[in-house]
């Protein structure tokens, strides 16, 4: 598991998603224009396909058949995703030695502990690849089937091949948006009003006041298998104070002979957890020290005696035994 820092988009990235949602409106309209170049490729693609004269147009069918709806699918899913990231913010990494302010903390939407980098990019692979899914999926029932089996005496085996593949279109885009959740969901989220385990849009729980706070436990599951759950109990003063919160996604569930693995992993686990509320509870103390010498001047702008401002034309002696310098000095 790993630290993030989500930034808050500034006024130029949000003027860019918004002209990023314009293009892939744009893009979108031009959905019935492939439809239709799909249409035609297609009918070349026969007419290629009963008059074999010659071996180039039938390639040259085929390639367009195929090459529109991947093209125009990667370009709109693109578009959408880079629309999407200016409007949410983007992930920093945060690694065991990374110099971070305060005001970096303060300023930030939230910290999260998620997976490490390499799965959350694995994971933005399969997203990536469920909306292309999604976007190509009349293309695709259109012309696979059309073109490898149909002719007027399959005609019915083309809509059954059809139907098959718009099930199996389901299925795969369902096993690619769970392998993306899974791989790149937030496991907690942390600002400094409060923590989410569950719910990433509810901060209700407080900050944990210690590494207590954070503890595992071990439950029973099928076939014989060990769950090892990361718990978190918030401390007293908190929406519901002393209940504890299971936090799922740091959990592992193994056999009984890799338990002391487990335990590890989810130990190093809530450490990350702990790390990352030090960090945005030392962000807060450091804003609250920055602001109070500002506060005290203000109460007390001006540092006179209270006889300069009774008389002002009375200057108080000065004494030769007092050196100069230490008007000046500190403690």
């Amino acid at each position: 598991m790993t630290i993030y820092l989500r930034t808050c988009p500034t006024t130029s990235i949000k003027v860019l998603g918004c002209l990023g949602a314009l293009a892939a409106a744009g893009i979108a309209l031009l959905y019935p224009l492939i439809l239709l170049m799909t249409a035609f490729a297609l009918g070349a693609l026969d007419e290629a396909v009963a008059y074999p004269e010659d071996n180039e147009s039938i390639a040259n069918a085929a390639t367009a058949v195929g090459a529109t709806p991947l093209i125009f699918s990667l370009v709109l899913t693109s578009v959408i995703f880079g629309a999407t990231s200016c409007f949410t913010g983007t992930d920093r990494w945060l690694t065991k030695d990374a110099t971070v302010t305060y005001r970096d903390i303060a300023s930030a939407r939230f910290l999260h502990v998620a997976r490490d980098p390499n799965s959350r990019a694995v994971g933005m692979l399969w997203a990536m690849l469920a909306g292309m899914l999604v976007t190509a999926s009349p293309f695709t029932m259109m012309s696979i089937p059309h073109s490898l089996i149909y002719s007027d005496s399959t005609q019915d085996l083309a809509v059954g091949a059809t139907w098959i593949l718009g099930l199996a279109h389901i299925g795969l885009f369902v096993a690619l948006k769970r392998a993306a959740a899974r791989r790149r969901a937030s496991a907690v989220r942390l600002r400094t009003y409060g923590v989410a385990v569950a719910d990433p849009k509810s901060f209700s729980l407080p900050l944990p006041s210690s590494r207590g706070n954070l503890s595992i436990q071990e439950v029973p599951v099928h076939l014989g298998r060990v769950k090892v759950q990361a718990v978190y109990a918030p401390p007293a003063g908190g929406a519901e104070p002393g209940r504890p919160v299971i936090i799922p996604r740091l959990g592992l569930t193994v056999r009984p002979s890799r338990l002391d693995d487990a335990r590890s992993r989810v130990e190093a686990r809530l450490d990350e957890v702990w790390r990352a509320a030090q960090l945005i509870r030392a962000s807060v103390e450091q804003e609250e020290t920055a602001d109070a010498p500002t506060s005290e001047a203000e109460t007390n702008p001006a540092h006179q005696p209270p006889h300069q401002d009774a008389d002002p034309g009375h200057d108080p002696p000065q004494t030769e035994d007092t050196p100069p310098t230490s008007r000046g000095s500190t403690t």
